[in-house]
């Protein structure tokens, strides 16, 4: 648990970073879903161009209208531009999460040396 929460921290800490520092971009759309119904919140892949890289990102179905049907998106990337994330693509509670799942898996180790240090 511990493992999985550090993984999720530190991806968010790269939209984070992305999100405060980003530099906004055009990216050319080179692939998008045609149509944004029925797109699940975790389908709907787009493949972007931003200075000869192709980035594969997920829309969903929350940013789906952003790529389908349009030659150009809004984008915003690091300083190294090696990571692409929609404008509004960062959110707060998914960074909290990664924080709180932390949080929980630490009480659990605590809890379980206690209950050994009883047993004993």
């Amino acid at each position: 648990m511990l493992f999985i929460s550090c993984m999720g921290i530190w991806g968010n800490l790269i939209d984070y970073d992305i999100y405060r520092n980003g530099i906004e971009i055009t990216a050319k759309v080179i692939e998008a879903p045609e149509n944004c119904e029925n797109i699940s919140s975790r389908g709907g892949f787009c493949k972007l161009e931003y200075n000869g890289k192709i980035y594969v990102e997920r829309a969903g179905n929350k940013f789906c209208h952003l790529v389908s049907g349009k030659t150009k998106v809004k984008m915003l990337t690091n300083k190294n531009y090696s990571d692409l994330i929609f404008p509004d693509e960062f959110n707060n509670f998914e960074f909290a999460s990664g924080f709180l799942l932390l949080a929980f898996g630490i009480f659990l180790i605590i809890k379980n040396f206690k209950h050994k240090k009883v047993i004993e």
